[in-house]
């Protein structure tokens, strides 16, 4: 992958630095007389007047004369849940513990007649009230249900290890889906894809090159993977030729991928922000400054991380290369760092998280940390944005012990399976390479599980007690479903009323309820992904002995007989 990875010195250390879909072809050719007036008769029915109570639903109906494809999400699909029932109506379902909102919204895709529309409204939510939560040890009224951790780590979505996949300008062929589907059998839920612009730095990027990065977006949909992107333009270092081209250029070619980078929301993991130095890694740059310390100096590589975040669904995060970026261009202190308050919340600061691409190579991680305030900002930090990379030297810094606490403090999702051999044989022969595999992002334990009587048709108590035994909370939006299916074959699903993020490390409990339509039934838990949620690949298997099913994406709970 990379034939030269080294830093110079500690004082270069900054330089290191919620939907339903039809897929169209993202740089489509202009239709003669297309008309760019949006369809004036797209709206939206149905929507609540007043605040909707937890544990409630309404039918939303979009009407439309455009056949352009509709897509309709929430923000925060965890409290406000989105039921496709056909002929564009959707089943709007809410709950939440406390007083919340949730945004709505509903775009329309061009067609030759009519530009892209959009409509978007706000849903306030009456919240069910903070029930007092019990600890681990507590006793819990109502059927116990017992659960078995499972030896094994599932294959789940946008966590563990991750193999690598180099796009260059020149390269005829987009990612087959049978390779995409070959990583996921080999374990890989998520994969690197390294776009390199090389024939690009003087222009613009080439309409056959999107097609093909739309075509590998494709089959990793196909697969049941995502990816993990970063755009960079040259994959070596040499003094002798250019890294990267002129800033306003970079910026065009953001601006040129924004179409697709928003299309594939669903199948992004992750953006690193890339574009700058040699294989986009923000070090050896020609145009954005070495060791910039003024805001002036910082300014270009601002400039293009703003247009990334312009560029990708708000959604989505953006990894900088070290702490230090997100400090100087944001001015951020220690203090800033997120909070359960602030994350999520799809400000700069919450959407920045960070990537190390020298994780346990030096005291500093090859430059990159500069400070011990840098380190402090990113433990708190990665409490709610995704952390990653790789390893690239041997050092005492990479003894399994240490290992094992950097990735705990730094809440480590991912990291690649590659590179660098020397330190993954070093952490098999120790003895902590399953460890490290197993506990990468979240591993979701069922302790027990505690119900009240069961009458069809009257609210039903659950008590739900798991352990996150990963180093990770889930970080990208997740639907929560309490999945009901009936002795008389109906499925009816009611929202768990709680967000995935927020499942943290250790020990968490959920306290909820659900109106059971038989008095015999099985019900099951529900992690789905709210752009993918007809895919079970891209569910969350908790881990333990028969909960999980493949065919459905359902974890089991219990069943009424």
């Amino acid at each position: 992958m990379k034939t030269l990875k080294y830093f110079l010195s500690v004082s270069a250390a900054l330089l290191l630095l919620a939907g339903c879909k039809e897929k169209v072809d993202p740089t489509p050719t202009p239709t003669p007389g297309k008309k760019e007036l949006a369809d004036p008769e797209l709206s939206v029915s149905g929507a609540p007047s007043a605040a909707m109570e937890s544990g409630t639903s309404v039918t939303l109906k979009i009407s439309s004369k455009s056949e352009g494809a509709i897509t309709v999400t929430a923000d925060k699909p965890a409290y406000a849940g989105l039921l496709s029932l056909g002929n564009n109506e959707y089943q709007l379902s809410v709950m939440s513990v406390n007083d919340s909102k949730a945004v709505v919204s509903v775009s329309q895709e061009a067609t030759d007649e009519y530009a892209a529309a959009s409509k978007s409204l706000t849903v306030q939510i009456k919240g069910m009230g903070a029930a007092a939560l019990p600890g681990p040890d507590d006793s819990v009224s109502g059927t116990e249900v017992t659960y078995t951790e499972s030896s094994k780590s599932p294959v789940n979505p946008e966590r563990g290890l991750y193999t690598t996949h180099e796009v260059h300008s020149d390269k005829v062929d987009p990612v087959s889906v049978g390779t995409a589907k070959a990583w996921r059998a080999s374990g890989h839920s998520i994969v690197l894809l390294e776009y390199y612009l090389t024939d690009f730095m003087s222009g613009s990027i080439s309409t056959k090159y999107l097609k093909n990065i739309q075509a590998d977006f494709d089959a990793f949909r196909s697969a049941g993977i995502k990816a993990i992107v970063r755009f960079a333009y040259q994959d070596h270092y040499s003094a002798d030729e250019e890294m990267d081209p002129e800033v306003d250029i970079v910026l065009k070619h953001v601006e040129r991928l924004k179409p697709i980078l928003q299309k594939n929301e669903d199948v992004i993991f992750v953006l690193q922000a890339g574009f700058v130095g040699a294989w986009g890694e923000w070090y050896y740059t020609t145009h954005f400054g070495s060791n910039p310390k003024t805001a002036a100096e910082y300014a270009p590589r601002k400039k293009l991380t703003d247009a990334l975040l312009d560029a990708l669904p708000v959604s989505r995060q953006i990894q900088l290369r070290t702490p230090a970026f997100k400090m100087n261009m944001y001015k951020l202190g220690v203090g800033d760092a997120l909070t359960e308050a602030t994350a999520h919340d799809g400000s700069p600061a919450s959407r920045l998280a960070g990537h190390n691409d020298c994780f346990g190579a030096s005291k500093n991680d090859q430059g990159t940390f500069s400070s011990d305030d840098d380190r402090a900002f990113w433990k708190a930090d990665t409490r709610y944005t995704i952390m990653g990379g790789e390893t690239c030297a041997l050092s005492e810094f990479c003894l399994c012990p240490q290992t094992l606490q950097d990735l705990k403090d730094y809440h480590w999702t991912y990291l690649h399976d590659g590179y660098n051999q020397d330190v993954l044989s070093r952490w098999k022969t120790d003895g902590c390479f399953n460890e490290i595999e197993r506990n990468l992002g979240y591993r979701l334990v069922l302790k027990d599980v505690h119900y009240e009587a069961v009458e069809a048709g009257k609210p039903c108590k659950v008590t739900i007690r798991l352990e996150n035994k990963g180093y990770a909370a889930p970080m990208n939006p997740r639907e929560a479903w309490l999945v009901w299916k009936g002795s008389d074959g109906k499925v009816v699903k009611s929202l768990l009323g709680y967000d995935p993020r927020t499942w943290h490390s250790g020990y968490n409990a959920i306290v909820t309820s659900f109106v059971p339509s038989t008095d015999k039934g099985t019900l099951y838990l529900e992690l789905s992904d709210p752009l993918l949620r007809t895919d079970p690949l891209y569910s969350i298997a908790l881990a333990n002995d028969g909960v999980f099913e493949s065919k459905t994406g359902y974890n089991k709970l219990f069943v009424v007989n």
